[in-house]
């Protein structure tokens, strides 16, 4: 057997081993994954593609209502559309609680790559795994609810859809 021979071998196997890894290799991540708990925090969400080859035509972000404080950043060509959650805080600048900001209306293609970013103030939990989840629309109705967080003991690579995730760390 050549050299050229056992490398296509090894590089089969390495493609099999993306195929096999199926949508969790590429879902929505937090472009940073670690962040000091009781702090502001610029949540950038990552988007890799779209929704079985159909372009993303709205992205949701369902805030944990532990998120009291979340301003997020317009879009061009995006509609930035928000949903409160209960009244505002006494103080300059205070604005409702926000349990859901979306951005629609534009077009990621399918093969295109894109962020979506969202200035909060995270729990003071010190030591956990936070979650935020998040839907994407498509066009034909297609969509990928990256809403799944997983039970104690599970390994978020059992899951088909995972959440975003992000780990508080104890402030400095």
């Amino acid at each position: 057997m050549s050299k050229f021979h056992g490398a296509g071998r090894i590089g089969a196997i390495g493609v099999l081993a993306l195929l096999a890894a199926g949508p969790a290799a590429a879902h929505v991540t937090l472009e940073t994954q670690q962040a000091q708990a009781n702090s502001y925090y610029r949540a950038t969400f990552r988007v890799p593609h779209g929704c079985d080859g159909a372009a993303t035509t709205r992205f949701t972000v369902r805030l944990p209502e532990s998120i009291t404080d979340a301003r997020p950043m317009p879009k061009p060509g995006w509609t930035l559309r928000t949903t409160t959650r209960g009244e505002a805080a006494a103080g300059h600048g205070s604005a409702p609680p926000l349990a859901e900001v979306s951005w629609e209306g534009g077009r990621l293609e399918d093969a295109h790559y894109d962020e979506f970013v969202i200035r909060l103030r995270l729990p003071d939990q010190p030591g956990e795994l936070f979650y935020i989840p998040v839907v994407q629309n498509c066009e034909d109705g297609k969509q990928a609810a990256w809403i799944q967080i997983p039970e104690p003991g599970q390994r978020v690579t059992s899951y088909r859809y995972p959440a975003p995730a992000l780990r508080l760390v104890p402030r400095n």
